[in-house]
């Protein structure tokens, strides 16, 4: 059986394939939370789904069983699905968004999936988004890092800077995925959330803001993050209510505001040493018994105010 099925095959032009992965790649869910968001806000249709039973180890990657609305019990695997968003303007470029999970196994089977919808879908450009932990400060402006794996990412985005990656080292299933596209030709690029690394607290919904505000420069859609604003809003107002009777995790955040500062954001080295081990602990567990004892989550859960963040939203992402 194909793991790659297809429900229809739209016919697309120019397209933009923005994809996601849940895992790794994904520090406060900021990445896939994005995709879900874009999805939604302008009804993108699904077309077409990866299998996973091919791809996962389910002992590690467990499916997930909830009560429906009657009382129904509902079965969710891990989620790999293709949402495609037609142009009004027969002269603009369509898009197709990926909202997929980091696999176990088969990587370049998978990745020639993804390649073989680019392919049907008439991609001109893929663009990644990920999320990574760092030594960055939840006072200050989200950092919002891009790459390129492609010199010349069209006429159209000429005009943006996109360095190439210089990172060295273990990878995930983004590289393995551009890696595949750049090999057929295809454009590709790469936004990168930076998520404080001492609130591993999920969603962070100010990340997810920044990703989308950032992907606007390179897709024809407006995005409306007002939601997504509020969210953030909400989240850091309870992470400052968290914080205000920790001292040393307050110093420590200081310091890294110093750091910032100094830098006029530029990135920050990973934390090391033991030093500040115990304070992100200590934060960590305050943060668990804040939200525990809260009423709507907004610290764990996403504040959806009644909303759903994307298609498919009574379904489990598989994270």
């Amino acid at each position: 059986m194909d793991s790659l099925e297809f429900t229809e095959r739209p016919e697309l032009r120019r397209t933009i394939m923005l994809t996601a992965f849940a895992g790794w790649p994904d520090a406060s869910e900021a990445a896939t939370r994005a995709i879900r968001y874009l999805a939604d806000q302008i009804s993108a249709k699904k077309f077409a789904s990866i299998d996973p039973e091919e791809f996962y180890n389910f002992v590690e990657q467990r499916p997930r069983v909830k009560n429906g609305a009657n009382g129904e019990r509902i079965l969710s695997w891990p989620e790999n699905h293709f949402y495609a968003w037609r142009n009004s303007n027969a002269e603009g470029r369509d898009v197709v968004l990926f909202r997929g999970v980091e696999p176990h196994f088969k990587w370049r089977s998978y990745s020639a999936m993804i390649y073989e919808v680019a392919e049907a879908c008439n991609v001109e450009l893929v663009v990644t988004l990920g999320a990574l932990l760092d030594a960055v400060p939840h006072t200050r402006p989200v950092k919002v890092t891009r790459s390129a794996m492609s010199r010349d990412l069209g006429p159209e985005l000429e005009h943006l800077k996109f360095d190439p990656s210089t990172y060295q080292g273990p990878t995930g299933i983004m590289s393995i995925v551009l890696d595949r596209m750049t090999a057929a030709g295809i454009p590709c690029a790469s936004y990168w959330g930076h998520s404080p690394h001492y609130i591993q607290a999920k969603p962070n919904p100010n990340v997810t803001k920044a990703l989308l505000d950032a992907i606007s420069e390179v897709i024809p859609i407006e995005i409306d993050t007002t939601r997504l604003a509020r969210r953030g809003s909400e989240f850091t107002r309870r992470l400052t209510k968290a914080l205000s009777d920790q001292d040393e995790v307050t110093r420590y955040v200081a310091e890294l505001e110093e750091r910032w500062d100094k830098e006029a954001g530029a990135s920050a080295t990973e934390p090391g040493g033991d030093d500040s081990a115990p304070l992100i602990a200590e934060l960590e567990e305050f943060l668990r018994r804040e939200a525990s004892s809260s009423e709507n989550g907004t610290t764990n859960d996403d504040p959806s105010d009644g909303d759903n963040d994307g298609p498919d939203e009574g379904k489990s992402s598989g994270v």
